[in-house]
């Protein structure tokens, strides 16, 4: 599963943000590269494991299972995103399951390698001012679930995605019921949301692929004002 990131993410997004070039490349340069196709478990809840993935391509989904068997999604991370952290930070099991959404490219440390960067001062004030910032999306994410559109929040989600892609973009590959899960609404609303994008030339559909073909005009619907 090894792979190559030698190209830059585009965009200051996650702890990349949060970092100067030369930490963030020391970080990287630390680990070892892998890459996960769609569908693959980076992380497993309940594990006992302390190393952490630096996402440097392409898009996850974290999940949590609760004993009565439902399955709540918590969060999706992508390019510039670190996952597995609070496990190497409080060494304790995992909060949730990690997968793959798209193709993925990491870099993964120890958590003893993650935990040496930590002492280093402005990588620390670096990853404190990012975890703030994941409790704030957090907050924005479930206030989306609560008060946005299906068609709204569909849209958000697939310019998420689509913007995920790092140095690796490509169509979004998902299948509906998925895709479903992450905008929090049922397949069937989502396959007629999907349908008035497709008719608007704004996607292109296929079997398990979704091509945004107009990400301008996705943002406005994804800003426009709620109607129902």
């Amino acid at each position: 599963m090894l792979g190559n990131s030698g190209s830059p993410i585009p965009h200051p997004v996650g702890l990349y943000a949060h970092l100067s070039p030369p930490e963030w490349h020391n970080v990287c340069a630390a680990g070892v590269p892998v890459h996960y196709q769609p569908r693959a478990v980076l992380l497993r809840q309940g594990e006992s494991t302390e190393h952490v993935h630096i996402i440097v391509a392409g898009c996850v989904k974290a999940t949590r299972s609760e004993s009565d068997g439902s399955q709540a999604l918590l969060t999706l991370r992508a390019a510039g995103d670190v996952v597995g952290d609070l496990s190497a930070v409080d060494r304790r099991p995992r909060s949730a399951t990690v997968t793959a959404l798209t193709d993925v490219i990491t870099h993964l440390l120890s958590g003893e390698q993650f935990r040496r960067f930590l002492t280093l001062p402005s990588v620390a004030a670096g990853f404190a001012a990012y975890t703030v910032g994941r409790l704030r999306e957090a907050d924005r994410q479930r206030t989306e679930m609560a008060v946005l559109s299906v068609r709204q929040r569909l849209a958000r989600t697939l310019l998420r995605l689509d913007r995920a892609g790092g140095h690796t973009p490509g169509p979004i590959r998902l299948p509906q019921w998925e895709l479903a899960e992450l905008v929090g609404a049922s397949r069937n609303a989502v396959v007629a949301e999907l349908a008035s994008l497709r008719d608007q030339g704004i996607v292109v559909t296929r079997r398990r692929q979704i091509d945004v073909v107009d990400s301008e005009r996705l943002t406005v619907v994804a800003a426009e004002p709620a109607t129902d």
